[in-house]
């Protein structure tokens, strides 16, 4: 067999020259499934590489944003990607996410995730503002650990949604959820552990201030 791209003879599966993927087979539905998945996810390394790198090196991913380097690990529009088809897979199972519904003519997910990124990212860059850091650095900071905390905290929102019906217990895992967004946002900059301390308590007192104030303005988002 010859590759349609440059002809090459293939052996086995790759193309030697191009790199073309080669599978000899009749298109089915777990060929377009598996490509979807495939290509969303990419669970053959880059998924779980980015989120263990997210986990461990939460500031590796943000510093090499802003520093230009792109398409080795995930751009923060594919984290925001994956976390919103994590919470559509929740809205499909149940319409909450960790006990929370938002009244909304679309999702009642994505309104908490794009709700979440805003609030943090303006937080973030007063809280930082030492740091130099622009509106847009900051956004892309929170996008990225808010998108990562989402996808981590989507499967245990299922199994409370699917198990326990109180939506206290559901909804105390806000703070845990929102505490580790705050300190990996806070990795991203140069902390003692003193000051990191400080700045994450600021932080979560100012966050859900604001939360407590829109709830009693507006009755709710």
């Amino acid at each position: 067999m010859n590759c349609s791209v440059c002809l090459n003879e293939i052996k086995e599966n790759y193309c030697s020259n191009c790199g073309q993927y080669f599978k000899q087979s009749r298109v089915s539905f777990a060929t377009i499934f598996g490509d979807l998945f495939d290509s969303v996810f990419s669970l053959e390394k880059s998924f779980f590489r980015n989120i263990k790198t997210g986990i461990k090196n939460p500031e590796k991913l943000a510093s090499n944003y802003w520093n230009g380097f792109r398409k080795f690990y995930f751009s923060p529009g594919k984290f925001f990607t994956i976390a919103s088809l994590f919470l559509l897979l929740h809205y499909l199972i149940a319409n909450d996410f960790l006990g929370l519904v938002v009244s909304s003519t679309i999702s009642s997910q994505f309104v908490i995730l794009l709700t979440n990124i805003f609030l943090l990212t303006f937080i973030s860059w007063l809280l930082y503002l030492k740091f130099k850091k622009n509106i847009f650095e900051h956004l892309i900071l929170n996008i990225y650990n808010v998108s990562l905390w989402t996808i981590l905290f989507v499967p245990i929102s299922i199994v409370l949604s699917l198990t326990v019906n109180n939506n206290v217990i559901e909804e105390s895992f806000f703070i845990p959820y929102h505490l580790l967004i705050m300190i990996w946002n806070s990795k991203a900059f140069e902390l003692t552990k003193i000051k990191r301390f400080v700045f994450v308590t600021i932080n979560l007192v100012l966050f859900y201030g604001t939360i407590l104030f829109l709830i009693y303005k507006f009755g709710g988002f």
